[in-house]
């Protein structure tokens, strides 16, 4: 038995490697379970399914002593160093690190295990769930182009990290892939339907489930996407110049062309981002295009996200503050929009102070910067529950502030 799951493990690969002493000498309840996760490749491709035989009889196989231990460990071993494929040489090329890998048997293992690991709820502490997750997270982010470094993509063993992270509940680390991971990877798809599966399943309302999934499109928080060359730019994009996505406070959208081949001279433009002349015959039209889609891309999520924002002027939501932050204030899309908007933060039961967010707390109208707790609450501030002196007030902070609103807030007072 031994010797046949080592024909499991590649010579040379690292993650096998790794995990070979643990595995080729186990008794046979947890040799048979190795054996039946190596075959996760008969049923597992771009289509994302789960055979369900093959997912009854795993579960059957987990319920042997020393199979949890196992699949932790497999799955740890898969987060460490250069996780499946240990493709880190900064001299390997774009394509390499894009192309699609070959079915393998090692491949096919590390499926196996990324899945079955979906399978440890029962029993678990919340301490090892949180391990788990973590290490889960570790492997998708590394096979996703998540990560900075030269790890190689593979959409199998993404997709299968995002269907074990919704079979654990886990839907905290799902909106954090589904913020991190671009459109442009095979995965994405799975990825968003494993979100709103487990959101669902969770009762997670239809509002809250549109405002943690809110798209980043790569945009760093400082409002910055910077494309290039490998090491010059996003990790999950490669262009051969040099160009920076800038998105500014005033939600206007700017893409900065670096000719990379005529001394690095710089022209910037705006929608609907024409590139500069000749820049297209030089590094070739599709390479130029993908920067102008994305650019516009990012426009019309800004434009989305400030008509929700404006619908809830006509909503009473609430969010804990910390919430708040998160999805709103420091989002690097819904951010732009958010902190050019009156917030209301409750400083004590009932006592509401209006004003811009702020890093540290709120600005108040005041023009003094105040802390606020994570269990505080905050609300979209509504001239309608403000007198004409506060609406005057308001005005008037935002006059000297020369604040850009996405629309006007006191525009609504009656």
């Amino acid at each position: 038995m031994a010797e046949r799951v080592d024909d499991l493990l590649e010579r040379g690969n690292g993650w096998a490697e790794r995990i070979r002493d643990r595995v080729i000498h186990l008794p046979p309840e947890l040799t048979a379970l190795v054996l039946h996760l190596g075959r996760a490749g008969t049923f597992w491709d771009w289509h994302y399914k789960v055979d369900a035989a093959w997912k009854r009889e795993t579960k059957a196989l987990l319920k042997t002593d020393g199979a949890r231990e196992l699949v932790t460990e497999a799955v740890r071993a898969l987060a460490a160093d250069g996780s499946l494929h240990d493709c880190t040489d900064p001299n390997v090329t774009w394509q390499d690190l894009g192309a699609k890998s070959d079915r393998s048997p090692t491949r096919d293992l590390a499926n196996g295990f990324a899945l079955a690991a979906g399978y440890l709820t029962r029993g678990a502490s919340p301490a090892e769930l949180e391990g788990l997750v973590a290490d889960l997270l570790t492997v998708a982010r590394k096979n996703a182009h998540v990560l900075d470094g030269y790890y190689k993509r593979d959409d199998d063993l993404s997709g299968a990290v995002f269907t074990a992270l919704a079979d654990l509940s886990a839907v905290e680390a799902l909106w954090s892939l589904h913020r991190e991971v671009q459109p442009g990877a095979h995965s994405h798809r799975h990825l968003a339907k494993m979100v709103k599966k487990t959101a669902t399943r969770l009762g997670v309302p239809p509002h809250q489930l549109q405002e943690r999934t809110v798209l980043t499109h790569g945009v760093d928080a400082d409002g910055t996407l910077r494309l290039g060359w490998i090491g010059r730019g996003a990790v999950w994009l490669n262009v051969p110049y040099e160009a920076l996505i800038t998105v500014c406070d005033s939600g206007r959208v700017t893409v900065d062309w670096t000719d990379v081949d005529e001394g690095g001279t710089v022209t910037r433009t705006t929608t609907p981002f024409r590139s500069p002349t000749g820049f297209k015959t030089k590094y070739l039209p599709h390479n130029v295009d993908v920067t102008r889609r994305l650019a516009r891309t990012i426009e019309d999520t800004l434009s989305a996200e400030r008509r929700r924002l404006y619908a809830l002027r006509e909503e009473n939501r609430l969010w804990p503050y910390a919430e708040w932050a998160h999805y709103y204030r420091d989002h690097p899309l819904t951010g732009i929009v958010a902190r050019a908007l009156i917030w209301e933060y409750e400083m004590g039961p009932g006592i509401w102070t209006a004003g811009l967010p702020h890093p540290a707390g709120c600005l108040t109208l005041d023009g003094r910067t105040h802390a606020v707790t994570g269990a505080a609450r905050v609300r979209l501030w509504n001239p309608t529950r403000a007198t004409p002196a506060q609406v005057a007030e308001v005005r008037a902070f935002l006059a000297a502030r020369e604040v850009h609103q996405p629309y006007d807030q006191t525009s609504h007072a009656t």
